[in-house]
């Protein structure tokens, strides 16, 4: 109890300094009300202290980690750094100040508070779930081909992950057009969470079996190879969803970060990450790159967008700051996004409306999609009020979707993290074609029906 207690003190008292730096440095350096950028610091803390709680969903937890780093890491850098500027959007200090858009993140942050602490609230009153236990003949049938199981599932993953590689089927920047509407969506499902649910739960039963640790590598060998075949640069966030269901499972909560296992795991991740962010970026290179402006590569040139990439790239506050100065926001205009059609290299709705001086290049064949985000683009209707209630049911819904997993699953902590990871990029992304969100529940419950039928054949209540 009081390791506990001291190890929330450290949390705290750490939290809080980062939160009383930033404030010191952006202090003058904040154009509009000192008092609004107090305030916003402070939900900013509340927030943190929010998602790092024992009982905060995985979905809270990342989606969390990501407004953090866009509306406070992000914005903390424009704010201080002269050459860091809004890239993704027309907003112009010249017009307005930042005070518009830090009343919407205080509304926004105070509702994803208010969301975490009822949904928890509400799930946990109306759900109480018993014990599980592997079937017998199931058991014995692992047991007895459980090399072949794993092999088998290798080789599949291969298979999805060179086929889509070589057919540019589902990728980052990329549309083919050629390849039938089933088999994108397949792939595209796969990429997404598919093949991580997949190896979650062969992650799990094994672990539930054997408690065998060394079948942990499953994770980083998919997180690897799916970020490497879509020509993804994220496989340190991915990665994560992983660890942070490893630690759940293993009950290590306390003492995993901690232990010696952990840091060796966070260096191997880095270097690994390393490997994969050069492997991509040259992919991306090759694929993306006209014949004619093509260039190799160099480490250079990797470390450059590595750290633009580590600065400037989380969706969010650009949006924001830039929808912030629209003055035609209304719920009519809101409405007007909805019908928003999928155009290849073709402003979409929010750069048509906020990001005016947006141009494709010459140099480069892919399409280019820039999202607002889920906050700016609930901000379309001009009204706090509405994003406040917005974020409270996005958060309440998100997390009932993660605790049926986690029930249908048999309380696999690995998937739920995955599940509630894969929202959270949505969630984050929002804002382009809102209405594929249809889709992307219906591939959910699709996935969920399909976890109940395998579970019901694995596992039995107890």
């Amino acid at each position: 109890m009081f390791y506990e207690k001291n190890y929330k003190n450290k949390i705290f008292y750490i939290s809080l300094l980062f939160i009383l730096i930033s404030i010191c440095f952006n202090f003058t350096n904040y154009i509009g009300n000192k008092f609004l950028f107090l305030i916003f610091n402070i939900s900013t803390l509340c927030l943190f202290l929010t998602i790092i709680r024992k009982n905060a969903s995985a979905f809270e937890f990342f989606f969390g980690v990501f407004l953090l780093l866009s509306f406070w890491f992000k914005f903390s850098c424009i704010l201080y750094f002269e050459n860091i500027k809004v890239t993704e959007g027309d907003f112009d200090l010249g017009i307005s100040n930042y005070d518009k858009s830090m009343v919407v993140i205080i509304f926004a942050f105070f509702g994803f508070i208010i969301g975490s602490y009822l949904s928890e609230l509400v799930l946990n009153k109306f759900s109480s779930f018993k014990n599980f236990e592997i079937r017998s003949y199931f058991l014995k049938f692992y047991k007895n081909y459980r090399f072949y199981i794993l092999f088998s599932f290798v080789i599949f993953f291969t298979f999805i992950c060179l086929i889509n590689l070589n057919y540019n089927i589902y990728n980052r920047g990329l549309v083919n057009e050629n390849i039938p509407i089933l088999i994108k969506h397949f792939f595209s499902w796969a990429f997404i969470y598919g093949l991580a649910t997949i190896t979650s739960i062969l992650i799990y039963i094994d672990f539930f079996i054997f408690k065998d640790k060394r079948y942990f590598i499953l994770g980083i060998f998919e997180s690897i190879f799916s970020n490497i075949s879509i020509f993804s640069r994220g496989f340190l966030l991915s990665i994560w969803a992983y660890v942070r269901g490893f630690i759940y499972l293993g009950d290590h909560k306390k003492t995993f970060f901690l232990n010696k296992s952990f840091y060796r795991l966070v260096l191997s991740c880095i270097v690994l990450f390393i490997i994969t962010f050069f492997i991509v970026g040259n992919l991306r290179n090759i694929n993306f790159v006209k014949k004619e402006y093509y260039k190799p590569i160099s480490i250079e040139n990797i470390a450059s967008e590595f750290l633009h990439l580590s600065i400037k790239r989380w969706v969010g506050i650009d949006g924001l700051l830039s929808v912030s100065q629209n003055e035609n926001s209304s719920f009519k205009f809101f409405k007007s996004s909805l019908n928003e059609k999928k155009q290849f290299q073709k402003g979409s709705f929010y750069i048509d409306n906020f990001f005016k001086n947006f141009r494709y290049t010459q140099a480069e064949k892919i399409n280019a999609v820039i999202t607002p985000g889920l906050i700016a683009f609930l901000y379309y209707t001009g009204s706090v009020t509405f994003v406040f209630i917005s974020m409270i049911i996005i958060i309440i819904f998100c997390s009932l979707i993660e605790k049926l997993f986690f029930f249908f699953s048999a309380k696999n902590q690995i998937l739920i993290n995955i599940i509630g990871y894969a929202m959270a990029v949505r969630v984050t992304h929002f804002g382009y074609l809102p209405y594929n969100t249809i889709n992307y529940l219906l591939s959910l419950f699709i996935t969920l029906l399909l976890v109940y039928i395998l579970s019901l054949v694995i596992w039995k209540k107890i």
